[in-house]
């Protein structure tokens, strides 16, 4: 399994990264318009907003280039856990485009987020 790439700080992120736990559920709805919600997995899933600027062009290719071997949000990986500095696997990018801004020479930057998938 793929490791995510480090910054050449050997950072996972920059400041702030924001950190989310969620138990995801599903909710039927009845004609009588009541509701019954279950849990559609049995363990918290955790998502990581990473922002990153000011990447010089090596760190903006080797994200360009991890994206594209995982295609997209259709492999998983290992996170490196900015916070806890835990690998965690089952990870995945949550949308299947790259979106870089490159701002001047040797200048990008670029938002990811990474869901835990726990499988």
């Amino acid at each position: 399994m793929s490791t995510f790439p480090l910054l050449k700080s050997g950072a996972v992120s920059q400041y702030p990264t924001t950190v989310t736990q969620a138990q995801p559920v599903q909710v039927i709805r009845f004609v009588d318009g009541t509701d019954q919600r279950f849990l559609s997995q049995g363990s918290i899933r955790r998502e990581w907003q990473i922002d990153l600027t000011q990447l010089d062009e090596a760190e903006i290719y080797a994200l360009e280039q991890f994206f594209v071997e995982q295609q997209g949000m259709y492999s998983t990986f290992t996170f490196p856990d900015p916070i806890s500095g835990t690998n965690v696997p089952n990870c995945r990018f949550a949308t299947s485009q790259l979106v870089t801004g490159y701002l001047g020479p040797d200048l990008s930057s670029t938002a990811l987020q990474i869901i835990e998938t726990n499988g």
